[in-house]
């Protein structure tokens, strides 16, 4: 069996453009000695609330049910591992 190929025709393969990449969960981590250690890698200690300062003076609260709230309103909730996952 045989074919014929036009040896004039070109195809030309296009790569598809990548997904869209959800937003990225960052993590706050427990430092073992009763602080915290930002996305950043800054460290906060947490007071006897559960809350904490940031570097820039704004305090983030821990509400009843264990997240914290950050200043610009956006809520981390524990991760089990006691730390906590951010948007």
């Amino acid at each position: 069996m045989s074919a014929c190929v036009d040896s004039q025709r070109r195809i030309t393969v296009i790569d598809p453009e990548p997904a869209p990449v959800a937003g990225s969960v960052k993590r706050i981590a427990n430092d073992g000695a009763g602080g915290l250690i930002l996305p950043d890698g800054a460290r906060v200690t947490v007071d006897q609330s559960g809350g904490f300062e940031l570097p820039n003076g704004a305090y983030v609260r821990r509400d009843r049910s264990g997240a914290l709230n950050l200043p610009n309103g956006s809520r981390c909730v524990p991760d089990g591992q006691r730390g906590y996952l951010c948007p």
